[in-house]
């Protein structure tokens, strides 16, 4: 089976700490694929609401993500504490790649990485739109 490899940045922009819920765990007894991606998205919105932005309000843009890639690499449990790394690179005049390490705080092993296309979307008038410039400019 071929597996995707993600390459990480070396830089990341901004880091927060979310801790496992009991939700979160799926049949086996550890962190469901699924909660995965939705602790993704906790990350981004935390990434944007710490800069005074909101995800349909990025200077009068929202975003709509465009493509998600997960690779895991280790179990996480209920209460296990994780550190949550992401980088917002690969520009283009529409959008960007923001990339997330998942590090479990204590034996700081990772459990997953991902990485979110993003486009940037006016929705007064339904398309697409360039990124904003604050956007930019906060993260090259």
């Amino acid at each position: 089976m071929a597996r995707v490899k993600l390459d990480l940045p070396e830089a990341w922009h901004f880091s927060t700490i979310i801790n496992i819920r009991i939700g979160d765990i799926n049949f086996a007894g550890h962190l469901a694929h699924d909660a995965i991606l939705s602790l993704v998205h906790e990350s981004r919105a935390l990434l944007f609401h710490d800069n005074g932005w909101g995800e349909l309000d990025v200077e009068g843009k929202g975003i709509v993500v465009a493509d998600v890639v997960i690779t895991y690499s280790n179990e996480a449990f209920f209460r296990d504490i994780l550190r949550f790394d992401l980088s917002v690179t690969e520009f283009t005049k529409k959008g960007c790649d923001i990339y997330y390490r998942i590090i479990r705080v204590g034996d700081e092993k990772e459990i997953a990485c991902a990485k979110t296309g993003i486009v940037f979307f006016d929705y007064e008038h339904r398309k697409p739109a360039e990124v904003p410039a604050g956007f930019l400019k906060r993260f090259i």
